[in-house]
């Protein structure tokens, strides 16, 4: 299975303040923190990632491989329903971003934590985009087409699921554990799914459109 060494060169600054609860209008906000956020989250992000494309059967909702795995929840198997086969990844920035956030906090700098906090946020689903990128291209090699990545937790997805899931990637290969509480450890880590189909890729909708949490905080339409 491939491994990912990422690199992280810059955070986007919009997508940071989205996953802070901060609009990005907000102009009396001290840029020098922001700055500030950013460069700590680039010095101590550990990029690393792993993918594979695994087959899957889409009338049992199969995911093959060396641990197989059937998935539950209609808004997945939807997802799939068109593909024979998947692209599996987990991404992490490692845990000395939390480690960081979590001693702002401790010492009283709560803007600082919650910055590098969303910093963190923003650069492990940025690692995400990079490695997703990859499968397209390897699916787009042998003419096929991908959807959007689709992680546990997401619509019906049981995030439940997340243990025997990790398991199927080999997550732990990169460091990343699954709490009793189907979590992933380092925190700031993603898992996902990304369907692969000779059908012609459908435009990618807003991914919270698939979600049915309301009431999230980042649900962004």
């Amino acid at each position: 299975m491939p491994l990912f060494n990422g690199t992280l060169f810059q955070i986007d600054q919009k997508e940071m303040m989205r996953y802070a609860g901060l609009s990005p209008k907000v102009k009396e906000f001290p840029q020098d923190a922001i700055d500030s956020a950013i460069r700590e989250a680039l010095a101590l992000a550990e990029p690393r990632g792993i993918w594979q494309i695994l087959p899957y059967d889409p009338e049992n909702g199969t995911i093959g491989g060396a641990h197989p795995l059937t998935l539950t929840g209609r808004s997945i198997l939807r997802h799939l329903s068109q593909a024979w086969s998947v692209g599996v990844l987990a991404v992490t920035v490692g845990e000395e971003i939390e480690k960081a956030s979590d001693a702002h906090f401790k010492s009283g700098e709560y803007l600082q934590g919650l910055l590098l906090d969303a910093a963190a946020t923003a650069a492990v689903e940025h690692l995400a985009d990079q490695v997703d990128a990859l499968i397209q291209r390897e699916a787009a090699r042998s003419g096929q087409h991908t959807v959007w990545r689709f992680s546990p937790g997401y619509g019906d997805w049981p995030v439940t699921q997340q243990p025997d899931f990790c398991r199927a990637i080999g997550a732990e290969t990169i460091g990343i554990h699954v709490t009793d509480h189907a979590m992933l450890f380092p925190r700031k880590s993603v898992s996902a799914i990304i369907g692969i189909s000779e059908c012609s890729a459908r435009p990618a909708p807003a991914k919270c459109r698939a979600c049915g949490l309301m009431s999230c905080p980042f649900r962004n339409l």
